[in-house]
């Protein structure tokens, strides 16, 4: 009597499929980490652009001379991966070094580029 051909191809086929499960295994887990590296960190550099302005006067940490504020926040801006963020955040700090710049103006840059940090912060939680 014969054998039917179809029970022998399911332990071929099934040691095939855990084969190929086994091998991009790892690259599955290593995207996924990556992946979360990369929210942590976007969501760090958001966290240290929302830090500078805990308890200061904002218009006179900004527009000081040798503004610390205004160095540290371009260069975490330019580390954000978020275009609208990273544009936000440079345009307050150019509306700021002009000499003719109001503080309404600064406060009204300021909110903007604060809606768009915490709008990626958010986003990467």
């Amino acid at each position: 009597m014969d054998q039917p051909v179809v029970p022998a191809i399911i332990p071929a086929v099934m040691a095939l499929v855990g084969l190929i499960a086994g091998l991009l295994a790892p690259m599955i887990t290593g995207s996924g980490e990556s992946r979360r590296r990369r929210r942590e960190d976007q969501r760090a550099r958001c966290d240290e652009i929302l830090g500078l302005f805990v308890d200061v006067n904002v218009s006179r940490a900004l527009t000081e001379p040798e503004s610390a504020v205004r160095r540290r926040l371009v260069l975490s801006a330019a580390r954000l991966k978020d275009r609208s963020a990273r544009e936000a955040c440079l345009s307050l700090a150019n509306a700021v070094a002009r000499s003719d710049v109001d503080e309404d103006e600064v406060l009204r840059q300021w909110t903007f580029m604060i809606q768009e940090v915490s709008r990626v912060y958010r986003s990467h939680l």
